[in-house]
Order: structure tokens, then sequence, then C-alpha cells
């Protein structure tokens, strides 16, 4: 037959089959993770920002009333006696704060010009450290606090310029309607018409209920619905007390 059992067939494989299997464990990723970039927490900013601006007004408050005792106190007047709003204290609390501070360039020798600057720029830079102490260097946050500070004392100069202005504008129309020389600044005498008759002074202060006006050496009170002289306060300088009368 054709076909024999006992008859052999020889196969050779001339080109060796390769098998690959892919293998089950993960590839190594050779990028490298992007840098996670920190950004200013703007809510802390804003309750840092109030909390700034709560404390400034506090201070002005306390200085302003405080000044303006201290200064009515030397006419015998107390704060309880006049209606002092708000508004009016603030006012007080910033100019007195302004002269204050500018009262350094000239009261601290060679290095009086640079204090308000400092002291704007400690503010600033507290701000900055608190806000920014975790997401910026050093000298980033020097420099930031520096422009910072920089910026704080512009913004507290810039209402100067409006009172310098009206300063200006009045005295101008003064010397126009008056003819005053008003180049040394103006000297203000009131007069009022009372129960006893016309008084003429340097008014002290007043508000919707008294005016105080000083007269030489006496300060008058004047009820200002009827015009009638409520109280009269004479200033005397004090005595040196002689400490053997004293001690005897």
């Amino acid at each position: 037959m054709f076909w024999k059992r006992d008859k052999k067939i020889q196969v050779e494989i001339l080109n060796p089959i390769s098998i690959s299997s892919t293998s089950s464990s993960p590839q190594k990723d050779d990028t490298k993770p992007s840098p996670i970039e920190r950004e200013v927490d703007r809510d802390f900013a804003i309750k840092l920002l109030t909390y700034f601006a709560i404390v400034l007004q506090a201070g002005l408050l306390a200085y302003g009333y405080l000044e303006l005792s201290a200064y009515y106190e030397q006419f015998g007047i107390g704060t309880t006696e006049l209606e002092l709003g708000t508004p009016t204290i603030l006012v007080y609390g910033y100019s007195y704060a302004f002269s204050s501070i500018m009262g350094l360039v000239d009261l601290v020798p060679f290095i009086g010009a640079v204090i308000p600057g400092l002291i704007f720029i400690s503010v600033a830079l507290t701000f900055v450290y608190l806000l920014m102490s975790k997401i910026s260097r050093k000298g980033e946050i020097l420099e930031k606090g520096t422009w910072g500070g920089m910026l704080l004392m512009l913004v507290f100069i810039a209402p100067v310029l409006g009172v310098h202005h009206g300063v200006e504008r009045a005295r101008e129309n003064i010397k126009e309607d008056s003819g005053i020389d008003v180049s040394k600044g103006i000297s203000r005498i009131h007069t009022m018409i009372t129960d006893k008759g016309e008084i003429t002074g340097q008014l002290v202060v007043a508000d919707t209920k008294s005016s105080f006006l000083l007269v030489k050496d006496t300060l008058y009170k004047v009820d200002n619905k009827t015009n009638r002289v409520m109280r009269k306060t004479v200033l005397k300088a004090k005595e040196k007390k002689d400490p053997a009368r004293k001690a005897g």
C-alpha cells in the first residue's frame, strides 16, 4: 500500500518559534509627579483683613476718645457734657494718630524720617507673614511686606490731601471776600448774645446742646436753646505747695 505504518516521516523546524507572553506586572512609569502649587487661602485673607480693620478702628476710637478727654479736661469740660459720636471720635483719632506718627520725623534726630515708613512696613510684613509663611520664601515675604508697607503708608496719608485742599480752598475764599492776609493762618473770635450780654472769646467746643466760650481766663458754658450762661469756670495756675507748711 501507499501508506505504511512503519514508514517514518522526519520534520525539521528551520526557524525556531519564539513565544513571548506579556508579563502581568505593571510597567514602571518614569514620569515624576508634578509639584502641587500652593495658593493663598482667600478666606483666611478676608478674615485677616477684617480683623485688621476692626483692630484699627478700635485703636483709633480709643485714641481719639482719650485725646479728647485729656484735652477738654484741661478746660474743665467733661466728655459727658458733650455729644461725641463715633464718626467724630474716629476723625479726631485719625488726625491725632497722623500728627503723632509724622511728629516722629522732627522728634527723633537722624533716623526720624524713616520711622513712619518702618511702622507701616512692620504692620504689612506681619500681615504678609501670617498669610504667606507656608507658601513663600523669606526673601519674597520681606519684599512683598516692604511694598505693602509703602502702599499702606500712601493710603494712610491720602485723606490728609483732602484736608489740605479744603483748608487752601477756604483760605482763598476768605481772602477774596474779606481781603484778609491768610498766609500765616486765621484767628477766629466768636461773640455770643446771652442773658449776661455779649460774650466775645474763642470757641473751645460746641455741639447741639452747649457751646463753651473762652474769654481770657474764664470759660463760659452757654445753652444753645436759651442762650443762657449755665456755668463759668475760671482757669488758674496751680500754686506750688510749700513742703515745710505741709509738714507743719
